[in-house]
């Protein structure tokens, strides 16, 4: 049987064999579910579609995040505190409480093992990803006499995110592991990915107030989130898309925001240090060719 947020299961004291409840959050209007759903979709949303607009018709496309060290201070600054904007707002109307944002309290060694253990299972999951799209793509291009080359059309296009000359700079090659890996994207992208459940999870018939409803809203909220990578191309929406599906299953099967930060900051901070170690090889052009 499903509970909803606001009637938890009854649980049994060991004991003294007394039955004892779990606190009870104060049950939310759905119009203020409402307003923090439309808000956390309207986030990366428009950051993709301005990102994919200024993008267009250029011909070497610059990266999205800047090439000095200040200056991706400066732009983690800029993209965390618009949406720490957008989230204080859709918070104070919404008031979706700590248990609907997965923030419990956990063991921190137990949450730093799940978040290494789970970037893992990510990468294995992309893969997969990565190797059944290449699969259906060479069988359509074989049966319709297309070259195998249009297959790079669906390559992330990770230049447009980042320069992978400016890694070669320690100081900046260990801010994009630290600071960009595990707050910029870990901490407000997870953030945003709890906020984006709890909405759709608020708005929802009430016998979808449990794991289907959850399941549901990790579904729709991984489609966002890929949209939002629309400067990556669509295979950077495709892979995205299919890496917030993992997340969204580790924060609603955990009910953990920590173990989904360190998770996605740790597959992040593999992925810039697999493209430094690519261009270090002198491997890069092969990867990057269209």
């Amino acid at each position: 049987m499903d509970f909803p947020p606001e009637l938890p299961p009854i649980l049994l004291s060991a004991d003294s064999g007394a039955q004892t409840t779990l606190p009870v959050e104060t049950p939310i209007p759905r119009w203020r579910g409402w307003v923090l759903l439309l808000l956390m979709a309207a986030y990366p949303l428009s950051l993709g579609l301005i990102g994919a607009a200024s993008q267009k018709g250029n011909a070497e496309p610059e990266a999205m995040l800047p090439e000095t060290v200040s200056g991706l201070w400066k732009s983690a600054g800029a993209n965390f505190g618009l949406f720490a904007l957008f989230f204080a707002v859709a918070w104070a109307i919404s008031r979706p409480g700590v248990s609907r944002l997965y923030l419990k309290r956990q063991n921190p060694w137990a949450v730093l093992g799940l978040g290494v253990v789970w970037s893992i299972g990510l990468r294995i999951l992309v893969a997969i990803m990565v190797v059944a799209t290449i699969g259906v793509m060479w069988a359509w291009s074989t049966a319709h006499g297309r070259v195998a080359d249009d297959l790079g059309g669906f390559r992330p296009k990770i230049e447009n995110v980042i320069s992978p000359a400016a890694l070669h700079d320690p100081v900046y090659l260990v801010t994009v592991l630290t600071l960009i890996s595990f707050v910029v994207a870990g901490l407000r992208e997870e953030l945003w990915r709890a906020a984006m459940i709890a909405g759709v999870v608020l708005v929802l018939p009430a016998r979808w107030q449990g794991r289907r409803g959850e399941i549901l809203a990790v579904a729709l909220g991984s489609v966002v989130f890929g949209l939002g990578h629309l400067p990556q191309g669509i295979g950077g929406v495709l892979l995205t898309g299919v890496l917030g599906i993992g997340l969204g299953g580790i924060l609603i099967g955990h009910r953990s925001l920590w173990i989904a930060v360190l998770a996605h900051g740790f597959f992040d901070a593999t992925s810039f240090l697999g493209l430094w170690a690519v261009d270090r090889a002198g491997l890069l052009k092969q990867f990057l060719a269209p």
